[in-house]
């Protein structure tokens, strides 16, 4: 046989690929926990910049919300979630908390209705896309809008942080801010990416493509830093989680690069 086909079938070396495999994807941070992926890392080293407008577009139940006004104490977040019914629960969840501000709709590049894939019991999960979950749930015709059109409806001139966790729609809201990106009032925008990513053809290259044209940098979140560097065809590992985009010039820059001895946590 040839040596990857003895490779293949030596039950001892199956077992070293995947835990190989398993290893490669601790080294990505291939994990969705805020705690350990870096998403509150993130909030706890820019708690002291002028932080006043948050967009948490794809809120769900309302958790990063909340992380988000404990770390921004002046802070007004506008949690919009595009699920009627896990709207309701946001409300629920975050009564009391007078500086969140809740939206039963989603961002896109239109304003009307967009068609999601939704199911109770994963409510998070929730998708514009044909993603092979294992529930099939059932379609709802839920409210969008530019994110332009939902700024200047607020009377919101800047955004100081953009966080965007909704299942494969990130492009479209994206596209839907082409204003206010193009006159760089947007500070940092937190985005997933994924293997969803495969599903909607809109690959990192094409995020960094996207903001590279407005004047932005775009690097990978780790427990510790921002690996902002140029695009490589490689990074297209569909890890996933989360990316950071921010204007190339911003004086936080130093800070978010520069490496921590804070230990990695592990992403299980």
């Amino acid at each position: 046989m040839r040596p990857t086909a003895r490779v293949r079938s030596n039950q001892v070396l199956r077992t070293v690929a995947k835990l190989s495999h398993q290893y490669l994807k601790w080294f990505g941070n291939a994990t969705y926990k805020y705690e350990k992926n870096g998403e509150r890392w993130l909030l706890e080293t820019l708690r002291d910049e002028p932080i006043r407008t948050v967009l948490d577009v794809g809120a769900n139940v309302g958790k990063w919300s909340l992380i988000a006004a404990e770390m921004f104490p002046q802070a007004t977040i506008y949690a919009l979630e595009i699920i009627p019914a896990t709207a309701a629960e946001l409300r629920t969840r975050i009564a009391g908390q007078s500086r969140i501000r809740t939206f039963a709709l989603g961002l896109a590049d239109h304003t009307g209705m967009l068609t999601m894939r939704y199911h109770a019991s994963a409510s998070a999960h929730a998708t514009l896309t044909e993603y092979p979950h294992s529930w099939k749930g059932e379609r709802i015709a839920c409210p969008v809008v530019r994110g332009d059109e939902f700024l200047a409806r607020e009377g919101i001139r800047e955004v100081d942080f953009l966080k965007l966790d909704v299942e494969g729609a990130e492009h479209l809201a994206l596209r839907g801010l082409e204003e206010v990106l193009r006159d760089r009032r947007i500070r940092f925008v937190q985005f997933e990416y994924g293997r969803v990513n495969i599903l909607t053809r809109f690959l990192l290259k094409d995020f960094h493509e996207l903001f590279g044209g407005y004047g932005y940098v775009v690097g990978k979140i780790f427990p510790d830093h921002v690996d902002i560097r140029d695009y490589e065809l490689g990074d297209e590992d569909f890890l996933g989680p989360n990316y950071l985009a921010c204007r190339a010039d911003d004086l936080a820059l130093p800070r978010l690069t520069r490496r921590t001895s804070r230990p990695i946590l592990s992403c299980e």
